[in-house]
């Protein structure tokens, strides 16, 4: 194979204001210890000094080539990257993240060793000085997976029993099996901007991938920037994510999926009920005609309807949602709502949150 160092790593780095985390970002990736590296950052029509700053690291580090173009979501931002990208090998990094020094090489030095696919690794969520532990998930560590355990086992990860992380970040791919899946699949869809873009590549991806392994070794810092709650417009993505989800589960027959995304599905609509009302303030006369319209054209309604019919053990608000009960429904997300705001717990949180997410 010759000299594997000689072998180069495209890092992908999608941008979108983030003037604020993009130096400490770009200074993380260039000071790899493995730094044989082509490192295209696509500028997303940013509307803050993000493009001045990449094309300042642009110019005093060769390795680096700035993509600037019209707003069109991080799905295609990574999209563009990879028709950019010249290495034998891909990793995903978000603009406002950070890799600690030997991640790349030590991803490159699994997937070499082993001769993989893909790479996963260790990742931890951090907000301003403090670091915690991301989810790691049942994946055997230190063992190469192969097909079809690989599928048989673990494809259930992209349908609500996930065991390992689903991201596009904190792994290493071979780029040759992006090459065949993007030939043969949708790997980028242009109507999932934002919000389920990783889900949707890594489920994708997933069939065409031979063998993976997984490491417990720090290869990411993923920046906690959900502290401070908000309301989040591209949500509305997951819904239609569920649905192609569907028909993947279809396509390969695998029956382990069905009730994990159904329940998924229920848990998600519920979850925008409440971010419409706490964040929208929006009463009855916007939830409900939203409900209406959700439940009545989403394709997999009639399947998750036949699926918890047939299971009486199902809970009071899938009960609503199968029964169509749009005010029960409605005032069952505005109770949740209070009851959580109600507790010492939420409260202490939320300060104590918010005020690390200032000083970040």
């Amino acid at each position: 194979m010759g000299d594997n160092r000689s072998q180069t790593i495209s890092v992908i780095v999608p941008l979108y204001n983030q003037e604020r985390y993009l130096d400490a970002c770009l200074r993380s990736i260039t000071n790899q210890t493995y730094n044989n590296l082509d490192i295209i950052v696509v500028n997303d029509g940013s509307t803050d000094d993000s493009l001045a700053i990449a094309e300042k690291w642009a110019e005093k580090d060769h390795r680096i080539k700035v993509i600037d173009k019209p707003n069109e979501g991080v799905t295609m931002a990574r999209r563009d990257g990879y028709l950019n990208a010249t290495g034998e090998y891909i990793a995903f990094v978000d603009s406002d993240d950070l890799l600690p020094r030997h991640a790349l090489e030590t991803m490159h030095k699994h997937i070499v060793e082993h001769s993989v696919d893909v790479v996963l690794g260790t990742a931890k969520r951090k907000l301003g000085i403090l670091e915690w532990g991301a989810f790691t998930g049942t994946f055997p560590l230190h063992q190469v997976v192969n097909q079809p355990e690989l599928f048989d086992k673990h494809y259930i990860s992209f349908f609500g029993k996930a065991s390992f992380h689903i991201n596009m970040w904190g792994r290493l791919y071979r780029k040759s099996v992006i090459d065949q899946a993007y030939q043969e699949t949708e790997l980028f869809p242009a109507d999932i901007r934002f919000m389920g873009e990783d889900h949707y590549f890594n489920m994708k991806l997933f069939p065409y991938i031979k063998s993976m392994y997984r490491t417990d070794e720090m290869v990411y810092y993923y920046r906690y920037g959900g502290a401070v709650e908000s309301f989040n417009p591209n949500y509305t993505s997951l819904f239609s994510l569920c649905d192609k989800r569907l028909a993947l589960l279809d396509q390969y027959n695998y029956k382990d999926g069905y009730g994990p995304l159904f329940g998924e599905y229920v848990n998600i609509v519920y979850h925008y009920i409440r971010k419409l009302i706490s964040f929208k303030q929006a009463g009855k006369d916007v939830v409900i005609p939203f409900l209406e319209n959700e439940l009545s054209t989403r394709e997999l309604m009639p399947r998750l309807t036949e699926y918890f019919s047939q299971n009486k053990s199902a809970n009071q608000s899938v009960q609503l949602l199968v029964a169509r009960d749009y005010e029960g429904m409605y005032q069952y997300a505005y109770n949740a709502i209070q009851n959580r705001r109600s507790s010492l717990k939420y409260k202490t949180k939320r300060l104590f949150l918010s005020m690390l997410n200032h000083f970040a």
